[in-house]
């Protein structure tokens, strides 16, 4: 069974995460950093003991005086859940928002102490206009008590590529966030790859990540470039806290489909020899997704992951000889196990890597 349509929403997912923190960096007009913005938490959860709720947007954004929630969507359909998610985010107070800045080191990451004096809250979808939102409210079924009731939880955004993120219908408390997004905030054509997954994590997404760094890798090297399953948990942490049997999973379908081999317990290889198999991932998972292929694998012979908990590596270290900045992702809570990050501070610096 073809994966594409799955395989093709977690890319665009993907994207979109992409699209939205872009706007944090010189890529974007203004740049929100310029205006005291940091993202001190990306994919985070605020478990709010005082409102006895948990809350998870994809990001909180942070001037030192206002704590800015953000969810981020692919699509521009109007969920019971996205309603949900947000309502989560409108019950947050502000003790449980501190709490969760000072266990993120905000201290460290921003220049500011971690007090906060408002809570805002947004949502941003991919899809949508100021004439989606009027057909929305005068000609769609179901859809105008859908967007009603999203806007009294939060403002609605919208953003696309080179074009302008900005409020659509609700509004924010805040008064100068209501003016910096109704003016809008022009967005880049190619905004640079600061995440590489998907919030869910999935699986798909997986390979393709792991294919993209350390396969990649290997064309450039002589030698294989191995890798072993706490490395890639360590290079994803703490933004991604993928679980190590997905990541064992995923190393293990890329031998089957002889993008890797595995040298022994939970080490793999990348060579040349694969460069073929590593560069086409993405139509390889399109057209069969992970787990479909390894229901024809016999499970004992998939190594037993539960050997992450040896020592196989020092804590950090990474196949890739050093850039541990994230390099990474969807819309929705997160999943347990397979039922299915630090602070790169976004800094209005001329990015000087090539597109």
């Amino acid at each position: 069974m073809s994966g594409a349509p799955e395989v093709d929403r977690q890319l665009r997912e993907k994207q979109t995460y992409n699209l939205f923190y872009s706007a944090l960096t010189a890529r974007a007009s203004p740049c929100l950093a310029d205006h005291g913005w940091r993202a001190p938490i990306k994919f985070g959860e605020i478990d709010d003991p005082y409102a006895g709720v948990v809350a998870r947007p994809d990001f909180v954004l942070y001037d030192g005086d206002t704590c800015l929630l953000v969810e981020v969507k692919s699509g521009d359909n109007i969920r019971d859940r996205d309603i949900a998610q947000m309502e989560r985010c409108n019950r947050l107070t502000i003790d449980g928002v501190e709490e969760e800045l000072e266990a993120a080191d905000v201290r460290d990451k921003t220049p500011y102490d971690g007090e906060v004096q408002t809570i805002d809250r947004c949502i941003v979808y991919h899809d949508i206009d100021e004439a989606w939102v009027e057909q929305c409210r005068d000609e769609w079924e179901n859809c105008q008590e859908q967007l009603e009731h999203l806007e009294q939880k939060a403002a609605v955004l919208t953003q696309d590529f080179g074009g302008l993120l900005r409020c659509v219908a609700g509004s924010f408390e805040s008064g100068r966030l209501q003016h910096r997004f109704d003016d809008g905030i022009e967005l880049p054509e190619n905004p640079k790859e600061e995440f590489v997954l998907t919030e869910q994590m999935e699986k798909e997404i997986l390979a393709v990540a792991v294919c993209g760094i350390w396969g990649e890798q290997a064309v450039g090297y002589d030698d294989t470039v191995e890798v072993n399953v706490n490395q890639i948990r360590n290079h994803f942490a703490p933004t991604f806290n993928v679980p190590p049997q997905r990541v064992n999973r995923v190393l293990y379908y890329l031998t089957e489909i002889d993008a890797c081999n595995h040298v022994e317990d939970l080490t793999y290889e990348f060579s040349r020899d694969h460069i073929s198999e590593v560069l086409s991932i993405v139509q390889t998972v399109r057209d069969q997704r992970v787990e479909e292929v390894l229901d024809d694998v016999e499970e004992d012979h998939i190594p037993d992951e539960r050997q992450t908990t040896l020592n196989i590596v020092p804590d950090g270290a990474l196949a890739n000889d050093g850039d541990e900045r994230i390099v990474d992702d969807g819309g929705g809570d997160k999943n347990d196990d397979d039922e299915e990050s630090e602070d790169a501070d976004a800094e209005c610096e001329e990015d000087e890597s090539p597109e």
